[in-house]
């Protein structure tokens, strides 16, 4: 079989996504889910996540993450400290954009200089600083159980 016809079949399409677990004070940032957010994810109610996004033709993780975070929060690129990967997972479906597809999802262990004051993009509606056992409870709505557990080493 030629390649053109495993992508025609969707046998090799997935996505890559990257987030940013990022922690300050010993607390961790979530976003609340926005009108934008809601409509490419085809969810009718808000949930928690983390700043990230999908990995572009010739992006590296690192700059990803980087455009990911200046996009949703209006920081300067340079602010975000990437450390380490926290967590690697595979979803079966994700629909995103009105589209199934599997999802490699990377969370990165981040930190950022400078204050909180952000301006955040459509996408989220709001953010708080949470402690690890809250960011438990609000993020177990859309991340997987391996994630949430993980949370605890924080």
């Amino acid at each position: 079989m030629y390649p053109e016809q495993l992508f025609n079949q969707k046998r090799w399409l997935f996505f890559v996504g990257i987030k940013a677990l990022i922690i300050k004070n010993g607390k961790i940032l979530v976003l609340s889910s926005g009108a934008s957010e809601l409509s490419s994810t085809g969810r009718t109610k808000a949930f928690w996540d983390l700043p990230g996004g999908k990995v572009e033709w010739g992006e590296s993780v690192a700059e990803t993450l980087r455009r990911e975070v200046h996009e949703e929060l209006g920081i300067s690129k340079n602010s975000l400290r990437i450390k380490r990967i926290f967590e690697a997972s595979v979803s079966r479906i994700r629909i995103s954009h009105g589209i199934p597809v599997p999802l490699l999802l990377i969370t990165f262990l981040c930190s950022i200089n400078g204050s909180n004051g952000f301006k955040l993009s459509d996408e989220h509606a709001s953010f708080k600083w949470v402690d690890a056992k809250t960011a438990k409870r609000l993020l177990g709505v859309k991340f997987n159980r391996t994630f949430v557990k993980e949370l605890d080493s924080i």
